[in-house]
């Protein structure tokens, strides 16, 4: 396990994590993209396929990410998904429990992140919604819009060069 703080761990995801990979997954959508016209049981099925629908696509487009859950004593309460490539360190999902966002916990996963991106002389990358809290994070961290892909923004922060 590694550690970001006293409290904050990270461990490797194994796959007795997916019902809470799925629970996690739910609480990230907000009321506009909740399935309203579904009851409850439908609704986290389809939240449930769309959650390894996602997970199939990473898989496929970086088979060798990197997940790990993030723990609170002991009680996992976010992921985080990243890429290290030989060119860039791509954040491919960062996700925290609703009661624990808003605590630095998110600010201090990506200021270790930048670390790791410093000393592989790499810049750390992540697709961001425009206009949400995560862009404003990333903008506070020194992220910047380097492209758009369609519907996501592209952030990136470029390590210090090192003379």
């Amino acid at each position: 396990m590694s550690t970001t703080s006293r409290t904050i761990e990270m461990r490797p995801a194994e796959a007795a994590d997916q019902a809470f990979l799925e629970q996690l997954h739910a609480s990230t959508r907000g009321a506009d993209q909740r399935m309203v016209a579904c009851d409850s049981r439908t609704e986290a099925m389809l939240m449930a396929l769309q959650l390894r629908a996602r997970q199939s696509q990473l898989h496929a487009l970086y088979p060798y990410g990197d997940l790990a859950i993030i723990v609170e004593r002991e009680r996992p309460i976010g992921a985080l998904h990243v890429n290290y490539g030989s060119d860039e360190l791509r954040i491919l999902d960062i996700s925290l429990l609703p009661e624990c966002r808003n605590r630095g916990i998110g600010l201090g996963l990506l200021r270790s992140l930048q670390a790791q991106g410093v000393r592989m002389r790499v810049p750390v990358r992540v697709d961001v919604l425009p206009g949400s809290r995560t862009q404003r994070l990333l903008q506070r961290c020194g992220f910047t819009q380097s492209c758009g892909n369609g519907l996501y923004h592209v952030m990136e922060w470029q390590p210090p060069l090192l003379t």
